[in-house]
């Protein structure tokens, strides 16, 4: 991608930030109604089916904006990622990163049965959840700008990538029941630490938003 192609979805991404979630709907004048009946009535009739120059011309800049509006909108849910293999770690990090801040909190859909919630830290660049239940065991969730890069001591564990849902995952397992379950969303890198199962760890993953 070029400079001018960055920049250009810099300011896409820019424009797209300042759209509402909700829309309302237009509201047409009566004289828009009677006119717009009036042009259907005609074209029934067989009329109006040779175009202007300028009309042709509108038609072609209304058919540029389509276009332009639905590249805007499909924005790709996860972004590629590579991972950098070194003598005795591995690292993990999106090739076309952005560097915003992570706001708001994360919805976490699903926790295993006898987890609670016992801490939450918030930063700048990341947002870290904390669970535990009665016998120690921990489930970390950590919600991060696509920035950040990750660090794997594949020394002594493994990893392996998992798809799921349509997403895929990476999945580290440090050879001591530990696991990690690292995956990119929405310009956002979301990480699981747990010592709980791989299924429990996806489960987790797909709950959270």
């Amino acid at each position: 991608m070029n400079n001018f192609e960055k920049a250009c979805e810099m300011s896409l991404n820019d424009w797209l930030a300042t759209i509402p979630e909700i829309v309302p709907e237009a509201e047409y004048t009566k004289n828009h109604e009677k006119w717009k009946r009036k042009l259907f009535n005609k074209m029934r009739d067989n009329r109006y089916h040779r175009f202007t120059t300028k009309t042709v011309k509108v038609l072609m800049i209304v058919a540029v904006l389509s276009a332009l509006l639905l590249t805007a909108f499909v924005i790709p849910s996860s972004r590629e990622y590579i991972i950098d293999n070194f003598e005795i770690f591995s690292r993990y990090k999106i090739t076309e990163n952005n560097k915003n801040s992570v706001n708001g909190e994360i919805t976490v859909g699903y926790i295993p049965e006898g987890f609670e919630l016992v801490n939450k830290q918030v930063h700048s660049k990341s947002i870290i959840y904390s669970y535990i239940d009665s016998k120690d065991i921990t489930i970390t969730v950590i919600k991060s700008s696509s920035i950040i890069e990750i660090d794997f001591d594949t020394e002594t564990g493994v990893m392996e990538t998992v798809v799921h849902g349509g997403i895929t995952y990476t999945l580290y397992d440090d050879a001591t029941e530990y696991n990690c379950l690292v995956w990119n969303e929405n310009d956002y890198i979301y990480q699981i630490h747990s010592s709980v199962s791989k299924d429990e760890l996806l489960k987790i993953a797909e709950a959270i938003k």
